[in-house]
């Protein structure tokens, strides 16, 4: 029995024009919701933490820094174009639990329970 059940489909932006998709499985989803207090102004900040142990992050590319790259809950089949009812910003409205990855840290370098974790939101 896999220690992780949950699916997610990985969106990488090639190009304007072109985006990889890889479904992965074997990994961990958890949904996350803060209060944070910004100069006096209370918010909700929701988001959703991923865990990719050893052996789900092989071959894949989980890159931050161009806030282009995008997870979405589940193995989806869509397919990103630049058409109406096709780009990023309807997958986000048609998959609530998805999301631009914001940070990645690479534990790979431990000894026991190698894994990446990835924030998406």
């Amino acid at each position: 029995m896999a220690l992780f059940t949950d699916t997610v489909t990985i969106y990488n932006k090639i190009s304007d024009t072109e985006w990889k998709r890889t479904v992965v499985e074997g990994v961990q989803w958890a949904d996350k919701t803060e209060k944070q207090n910004n100069n006096g102004k209370l918010s909700i900040v929701r988001y959703a933490s991923l865990t990719f142990p050893e052996g789900t992050y092989d071959g894949l590319v989980l890159d931050s820094s161009n806030e282009n790259d995008y997870i979405v809950f589940g193995a989806v089949e869509d397919v990103i174009e630049d058409i109406k009812g096709r780009r990023i910003s309807d997958l986000r409205k048609k998959y609530p639990k998805s999301g631009y990855i914001q940070s990645v840290n690479d534990n790979t370098n431990r000894s026991f329970l190698k894994n990446i974790k990835v924030v998406v939101g």
